[in-house]
Order: C-alpha cells, then sequence, then structure tokens
C-alpha cells in the first residue's frame, strides 16, 4: 500500500511525521495486518510500536521516530483542545439561553411596547401609562393617584383615543382615586391608531360617550 501524503496533508512537519510512520510500518509483514474492523487501542499499539522502534534503532532513526510520536500526539492534543473549546461554547450558548427564558419567565412573559407619564389637563392627580404585550394580548396598565375632579363626577373613565382626540375607545370604567388599572386592549382596537391614553370625570346619565370632561392625557410611544 503507497501512501498519499499530498493527500493527506500540506504541512511540512506533519508530512514528515507521516513519512517516518511509512518507513517504520514498512516493516510490517501483510500476515501483521488485520482485515477486520481495527481494534479500539489502536492509536495506543502504535505509539508503542514507535517507542519500541525508537529504543532499538539508530540515533538518527530513533530521533525521527521519537519525533513521529511527539507530532502525532501534539496533533492530537490540539483537536481535543479544539473539541472541548467547542464543547464549553455551546455550553456558554445554552447556559445563555436558558437565563433568558427563566428571565422572561419570573416576569410572567410580559414585554413593555411603550409608555407616557399622563398630564393634567384639569382638576388634580397624576398618573402614568404603559401598553405591554403578554401571552394572552395587549394590555393597558395605567397608575393613577390622588384624582379629583374639576366638576361632579360619578365615576372616572379610560380611553384610548386617535392622535387628534376623536373617536374615544372606552376601556374601563373606575370609582378610585388611586391605584391601578389594568385592561386588556379590545378586539379590533389598533393601538397605533389610538396610541393616547385619556381619563375623563363622566356622570352615570345613561351616556355612554366621552363627556368631553378630561382630567389626566398622554401619548404612548
Amino acid at each position: 500500500m503507497r501512501l498519499e501524503l499530498d493527500e493527506l496533508t500540506d504541512d511540512a512537519a506533519e508530512r514528515a511525521a507521516f513519512e517516518q510512520i511509512a518507513v517504520i510500518l514498512s516493516a510490517t509483514t501483510p500476515e501483521d495486518v488485520a482485515t477486520d474492523d481495527p481494534p479500539a487501542d489502536l492509536w495506543d499499539q502504535i505509539v508503542a510500536r514507535l517507542r519500541d522502534e525508537t529504543a532499538t534503532a539508530d540515533t538518527s532513526v530513533g530521533g525521527g521516530a521519537e519525533a513521529t510520536v511527539t507530532s502525532l500526539e501534539s496533533r492530537r492534543n490540539r483537536n481535543l483542545s479544539r473539541y472541548f473549546m467547542a464543547t464549553a461554547a455551546a455550553v456558554l450558548v445554552v447556559v445563555a439561553v436558558g437565563a433568558l427564558v427563566v428571565n422572561r419567565t419570573s416576569t410572567g412573559g410580559t414585554e413593555l411596547v411603550a409608555s407616557t407619564d399622563l398630564g393634567l389637563l384639569a382638576g388634580g392627580g397624576a398618573g402614568s401609562a404603559q401598553l405591554v404585550q403578554r401571552a394572552d394580548g395587549l394590555h393597558v396598565v395605567v397608575d393613577v393617584s390622588n384624582l379629583s375632579p374639576a366638576e361632579r363626577q360619578d365615576f372616572y373613565e379610560l380611553w384610548l383615543l386617535a392622535p387628534d382626540g376623536s373617536n374615544p375607545q372606552s376601556l374601563k370604567k373606575f370609582t378610585a382615586s388611586s391605584g391601578q388599572i389594568d385592561v386588556p386592549v379590545p378586539a379590533g382596537v389598533d393601538t397605533s391608531s389610538f396610541p393616547v391614553v385619556d381619563i375623563s370625570e363622566e356622570v352615570d346619565d345613561g351616556d355612554t360617550s366621552h363627556s368631553g370632561k378630561s382630567i389626566l392625557r398622554g401619548t404612548l410611544s
């Protein structure tokens, strides 16, 4: 059998190492060559054979054989190092992805889409609003404090308005002057078309339209 060294490697040092192996293996008779699958400890046998040849050959041949073993072991170690580095990198990726999943789970899968501070238009109070994405869809979450109407009112109402303040979409009626309102965005309401959050004072007179008396207002962005 003739070794095609040019097909094995283009590295001069590695080619020299294979040439040394070829010299040593040339002393092996055909009867010594197995015809079935090589044993699992083939590498160890080759190394042992090379070291035995080194112990019995002259100085020049022995030095070459020893260099061959060293070169092959060095190459194997480099390959193992690359393998372990790739494995470590894969582990880091898995850990990073796991951390991201845990973080999303710990926050309930809530993603902030937009937010705004609510400016005072009449009466008194303060507030802020967030548009958040959850597993069940978009929610408007509003925090208000110390709401007081400019006129008599029976309840407050949370709305989404068009940018020019028109076409109000009712989200929720409430009576508490402080606290949090968390309400899903109704199906069919596009928050990009209705980005203005509005809180109005309303009188329970049977009219479900916006009273026109807004207390707080802000635009989600």
